[in-house]
């Protein structure tokens, strides 16, 4: 899912189209939305629930500062980290465990950089307030590491991307 193709990206627009006419109230663009969802290949389907990227869009606007450069260039970089991390030929778990590290990955920057904040305001922001979101930038960063974590449990499982093999003196390379 990481990559969407041209035609999914038309399919994924086509029903943009009927769910803004739902959205506007037309009961049959409804039913027509819930039917034509049912009848999608898998793909076109995950690209409309990709709540990953709107996350992570959300993140980078607060994180960017109103920037637009920094706000493009946090989603991009989430993007390709996301990309890089699930490797060639993922596997729908690595693909949702890479999207999970690289939104956790904005979350985390974005606690850091409010943290600073509060404790460059120290005399503006109460101690209370400061603790307690030094906790939730804690709670963040271990639940990034767990992702991290389990996302290379997964790869170590799942074996080498390439292994390399030698019949009769010709080598042939072999992709998971």
């Amino acid at each position: 899912m990481l990559e969407l193709t041209e035609a999914t990206r038309k399919r994924i627009r086509e029903l943009q189209e009927l769910a803004d006419k739902a959205e506007g109230g037309d009961d049959g663009a409804r039913l027509e939305l819930r039917r034509r969802l049912r009848e999608e290949s898998p793909e076109v389907v995950a690209g409309c629930s990709d709540s990953a990227r709107s996350y992570r869009r959300l993140l980078a606007e607060r994180s960017s500062g109103g920037n637009p450069l920094r706000k493009e260039a946090i989603s991009e970089r989430a993007g390709r980290m996301a990309l890089e991390l699930a490797g060639e030929n993922p596997t729908p778990l690595e693909v949702l465990l890479s999207e999970r590290v690289a939104s956790l990955w904005v979350l985390v920057e974005l606690q850091e950089a409010l943290l600073a904040a509060w404790y460059y305001k120290a005399n503006a922001t109460s101690p209370t307030f400061v603790l307690q979101m030094a906790r939730l930038q804690e709670s963040a960063h271990r639940r990034y590491l767990a992702a991290i974590k389990t996302l290379a449990q997964v790869q170590k499982l799942q074996g080498p991307s390439r292994v390399q093999v030698n019949i009769g003196g010709n080598q042939i390379n072999v992709s998971r």
